[in-house]
């Protein structure tokens, strides 16, 4: 009983430590152009299933934005990155 007990213990732990890292994922990359409270806003309205795939598209629009960064191209983003940057855009409208 002890040893599920732990194992569940750990698993709670691994997906708490897991949300946390893509919550700053999101952050690091929301602050570049936005602000803490903009960021912190969107952040609880990004759709778990989207959240990684929002980080990568924000990503490489940051990039775009970057000296020496080229303009960002929607054919360059795949289909995931797409649908990630759809659901900041939501977040960011609903956070205004």
């Amino acid at each position: 009983m002890r040893m599920v007990s732990l194992g569940l213990a750990f698993c709670v732990l691994a997906i708490g430590l897991s949300t946390a890292a893509h919550a700053d994922d999101f952050m690091n990359e929301c602050l570049v152009t936005g602000s803490q409270k903009m960021c912190e806003c969107m952040s609880d309205k990004i759709p778990a299933d989207k959240r990684a795939a929002a980080v990568s598209g924000m990503r490489k629009s940051n990039a775009s934005t970057q000296p020496g960064g080229n303009l960002l191209d929607p054919s360059t983003l795949s289909q995931e990155q797409m649908q990630g940057l759809d659901a900041v855009v939501i977040a960011q409208a609903s956070c205004m």
